[in-house]
């Protein structure tokens, strides 16, 4: 029989700690064990100096040993840490960070916006409603303390994401300095939350048809007096009864604790979404960051079979941005092509992983976006696109290094490596981005004319040599002109001697 495996999710939020234990069973049924949350608002400290207090970052650790001992009562054999939208917009988070790992003995990753989009939705998927669900359009709210964060899905694909600065911690801080009544500050948030939808919907989902609002997290599902069960799948006049009756609650019969303040920007979020989407129903679904970090660990050490292809989603976000400001794909698909061609010929012998296959392709695709705003700038607006767009999935270190890639592809060797080295990587990383950075700047040579000539380009290891043989109706001279530029690169990054070989189908002859 196999073995049961149990693990644990911690995540530090702005407002709260949530531990989540999960078992997987030898049939790779996954079940949740036990959930714990600690709240702590270390989201105000962020607003209001910028950096995590000494006092609050003691009451942090303390919070997260409480957690650990249930960790261990559980038998959990890892523990996951991540730390959220506070950790990350720390400008003390090097301390923090240091100060929880001496003291909880946790190394603590810290996430982009993206990724915790990212690991809600994998928790979305992983429930057996995604599919009922995304067939005809949903969007997932997650209206959190830090951060407000949108996705939406369609057909079974990923379609976008956003976040936006419109944490509901954020949202409260605002509105209380301005001595307005409980009723007015509802009204006034009200109003803030429909311009901000407003230039989203312009934006990004105008014309999208979506059936279903997500709700993300437990903000319906806590309150005894307006509360809803987990999985709850809400028609439109019941969803608006319950947000009505939660706002009544928090502005009328309570006094505004930390509760309230976080909770009503958060209701009133959610209404307004679901009318602005003319959603036909809402689901309570209660999914939070931690399913899906527990999803992907589980299936990144095969406890559970894979659920969904979430690279493909990655790389269906991309071709959007590419898109976005991309009139004409041709090139840049060849160019990902080609890349992807030099990569595979390459891949046995050259420490390279298919992570790194992603960050090569999403290079190549979104390699000249900058020409949209300057053809002589276009490299260095094209690596800043990349490092200052949302990219599911991806961390901020992978961004970078993509972005690194795409500034990168057309320099020779020793100007990339005095570039490089006042960089802030590692050696390791430094060698990757150097290793796809050639890849992309050959395949980008082969397609310099952007006619895509070479109607097949083929790789070989032979002598000591990296053989690229290529098909074509026309003559290549201005590629093999070119290509004599990445000799020394290539081969300061493989060990092998670049050739280029044209193979004309008039005469059929090399």
């Amino acid at each position: 029989m196999s073995r049961l495996h149990v693990f644990a999710a911690i995540t530090i939020g702005s407002y709260e700690t949530t531990l989540t234990i999960y078992q997987v069973n030898g049939s790779g049924d996954m079940m949740l064990l036990n959930k714990v949350k600690e709240k702590l608002l270390i989201g105000k400290d962020i607003i209001r100096t910028g950096s995590i207090s000494n006092g609050m970052i003691r009451k942090l650790c303390k919070k997260i040993n409480k957690l650990k001992k249930l960790t261990l009562e559980f038998g959990a054999e890892e523990v996951l840490v991540y730390g959220g939208t506070a950790i990350r917009e720390a400008a003390n988070q090097s301390f923090i960070l240091e100060q929880i790992k001496m003291t909880t003995g946790y190394e603590v990753n810290v996430v982009t916006d993206p990724q915790q989009s990212f690991f809600v939705y994998k928790g979305v998927v992983s429930n057996s409603k995604y599919e009922e669900i995304s067939k005809d359009g949903a969007l997932i709210l997650d209206a959190s303390p830090g951060k407000l964060r949108v996705t939406i899905v369609n057909g079974g694909e990923l379609i976008l994401t956003q976040n936006v600065s419109l944490g509901t911690l954020q949202v409260r801080e605002w509105v209380q300095e301005t001595g307005y009544s409980q009723e007015e500050q509802a009204a006034l948030i009200r109003e803030m939350i429909s311009y901000r939808l407003k230039e989203l919907e312009d934006v990004f989902f105008a014309d999208l048809n979506l059936k279903t609002l997500v709700i993300a997290g437990d903000l319906f599902l806590t309150q005894a007096s307006w509360k809803s069960k987990k999985g709850d799948m809400l028609n439109a006049d019941k969803f608006i009864k319950l947000c009505k009756k939660a706002q009544k609650h928090l502005t009328q019969n309570m006094s505004f604790t930390e509760d309230a303040d976080i909770l009503l920007p958060a209701v009133i979020i959610c209404e307004e979404f679901f009318e602005k989407i003319g959603a036909k129903q809402a689901w309570m679904s209660g999914i939070e960051m931690n399913d899906g970090i527990a999803c992907e660990y589980a299936m990144d050490h095969k406890y559970i079979p894979t659920i969904h292809d979430f690279k493909k989603d990655i790389e269906s976000e991309v071709i959007k941005i590419m898109k976005r400001y991309i009139h004409s794909a041709e090139h840049n698909e060849y160019v990902e092509a080609v890349s992807n061609t030099l990569f595979k010929g390459l891949l046995k012998g050259a420490n390279l992983t298919e992570r790194e296959s992603l960050l090569l392709k999403i290079a190549a695709l979104l390699h000249n976006v900058g020409r949209y705003i300057s053809m002589e700038e276009s490299t260095r607006i094209s690596a800043y696109i990349v490092k200052r767009s949302e990219i599911v999935g991806l961390s901020g270190k992978e961004r970078k290094m993509i972005s690194e890639i795409i500034r990168c592809h057309k320099m020779d060797y020793h100007k990339f490596v005095e570039y490089i080295s006042e960089e802030d990587f590692n050696r390791q990383e430094k060698v990757i981005i150097g290793k796809l950075t050639i890849l992309l700047g050959i395949a980008n040579t082969l397609d310099v004319a952007h006619c895509q000539k070479f109607q097949t380009v083929k790789t070989q290891i032979r002598d000591e040599e990296f053989r690229i043989t290529v098909n074509t109706l026309s003559d290549g001279i201005l590629e093999k002109s070119f290509i004599k530029r990445h000799d020394e690169f290539f081969e300061a990054m493989y060990g092998y001697k670049l050739v280029l070989r044209e193979k004309n189908q008039r005469f059929n002859t090399l």
